[in-house]
């Protein structure tokens, strides 16, 4: 797909590229409360929807945005949407500052992830929208549990709050995938398609990917001989080894201690568990060693995969229109494997939210409510829209009906019985922005096998720590 993947979202997270923050001077432009009926940022203009914090700019998912936004003017009386489409993230995050700073905000971002929101929760940038769904008669209960959980945002306004900072748009769960064919070739079993199978675990993984793992003379990672120096085919790839440490009971942030747990034994043991997959097992391929097996291509590890030299990798639903599709080789999906502590696969949620600085505040409301409420068009949106799942807990079976013509024989099934399992690790925490941007310094060493996770998450813990508790001393949470 085109425009800024849900994964490289994610990606600019773990591995700390600078985000945007948006400073007092811009802030101080946020105070209108002007509430015009009309459309665009002020005046009669259409409403202004920015699409760029994240997935909605692929050319195969503009028309159904179009469609419905076209269907909301006719219903109107008029009142049109406008996307205002920016395809990198980084950009899209600088217009919304700019924007802002000039008294033209958006009107609504959509979707921006639960990554988005948590990057600006703290600067008075979003709409608490809980006023205006209780006037609606708009009960949350109609989400998936998690898709409210994360859209409440319990770790800034507290467990109990009742702010809401964007009403769920489409989720996307986790499954594996894996390559039937080398599968066959190596003679191993397939995984169970069932969640929380006796036996699937984290080791059971390794070892089958050990089979799966291949050098030019044939030998596997199991094999005595095996040179790691000449792998053509790789167990696994297109893996989030941070996921492997939520299996060992790792957490990210104590909002009751107001304390970070990154040097805890359960992520200090997972952390260097997903390292080891490189550079000690040599079973997970990262994108230096994708390029030796796919040379050229813009995303080798996609290129590996598609060329059969990858046997498993991490399948979100975002995925199955780049990597589920045009595969010269058979292929299905299975549950992500139970880890030491637990088992744990990874939510990732979309979200409609408004900019507080909006002049047209109902109006916004009116446009999401139509958009993400309204289940025919919620079901549309998200399924067509954005390649997801719906969040509204009636339209979930939406997804079967619209992706298994086009992935035949392709267990969906599991993607909907992913959600007791899964969990969203974008939420905010203080310092959110900082704390990432520290994160590079003292994972890259742990991620590259020169240095172990037991030396560096001690070091970001204390580093990060300060920035936490500085925060603390310069903020309050909302009563």
């Amino acid at each position: 797909m085109g425009g800024l993947t849900r994964r490289e979202v994610l990606r600019r997270f773990a591995y700390a590229a600078p985000a945007v923050a948006l400073g007092p001077t811009l802030l101080a432009a946020c105070g209108s409360d002007e509430k015009g009926q009309g459309g665009g940022s002020k005046g009669g203009g259409p409403l202004d929807v920015l699409v760029g914090f994240g997935t909605g700019n692929a050319p195969e998912q503009i028309p159904a945005q179009e469609k419905l936004a076209k269907a909301y003017a006719a219903s109107k009386g008029g009142r049109r949407i406008a996307f205002r489409r920016i395809p990198d993230g980084d950009e899209a995050q600088r217009q919304l500052g700019v924007l802002t700073a000039a008294g033209k905000p958006p009107d609504i971002i959509l979707p921006t992830g639960v990554y988005g929101i948590s990057l600006y929760l703290d600067q008075d940038i979003w709409l608490d929208l809980s006023p205006m769904l209780r006037d609606a008669g708009i009960d949350m209960g109609i989400f998936v549990d998690a898709a409210v959980s994360a859209a409440k945002a319990p770790n800034y306004f507290g467990p109990d709050a009742d702010a809401v900072v964007g009403i769920p748009a489409a989720v996307f769960t986790h499954t594996i995938a894996y390559n039937k064919d080398l599968f066959a070739a190596a003679g191993v079993d397939e995984p169970p398609h069932e969640w929380n199978a006796e036996g699937w675990d984290y080791n059971a993984l390794l070892e089958l990917t050990k089979a799966l793992t291949l050098d030019s003379r044939g030998r596997s990672a199991a094999d005595a001989g095996f040179d790691p120096d000449e792998i053509v085919q790789f167990g696994l790839g297109h893996w989030d080894t941070g996921l492997m440490a939520l299996g060992y009971g790792a957490q990210k942030y104590d909002p009751e201690s107001r304390r970070l747990l990154l040097d805890s034994p359960e992520n200090i043991e997972g952390t260097q568990f997903g390292a080891d997959l490189t550079n000690v097992h040599r079973v997970l391929v990262n994108d230096q060693l994708a390029a030796g097996v796919a040379s050229g291509a813009d995303d080798p590890q996609l290129a590996a995969w598609k060329s059969g030299k990858i046997a498993i990798i991490d399948m979100c639903g975002c995925d199955l229109q780049s990597w589920g599709v045009d595969n010269p080789f058979e292929w299905d999906v299975a549950p992500w494997p139970t880890g030491p502590e637990r088992l744990v696969s990874t939510l990732n949620l979309d979200v409609g939210a408004i900019v507080a600085a909006s002049s047209r505040k109902d109006a916004a409301f009116d446009a999401l409510r139509y958009l993400l409420v309204e289940p025919a068009n919620a079901r549309e949106l998200s399924t067509k829209g954005y390649g997801a799942m719906s969040p509204l807990r009636s339209e979930q079976d939406a997804f079967l009906d619209q992706l298994s013509g086009d992935f035949p024989g392709i267990d969906l099934q599991l993607f909907l019985d992913a959600f007791p399992y899964s969990i969203n690790q974008e939420g905010w925490f203080p310092a959110f922005t900082e704390v990432g941007d520290l994160g590079g310094q003292f994972l890259d060493p742990v991620a590259l096998g020169t240095s172990t996770a037991a030396e560096q998450l001690p070091q970001y813990q204390t580093a990060a720590q300060a920035l936490v508790d500085r925060w603390f001393e310069e903020n309050e949470l909302p009563s």
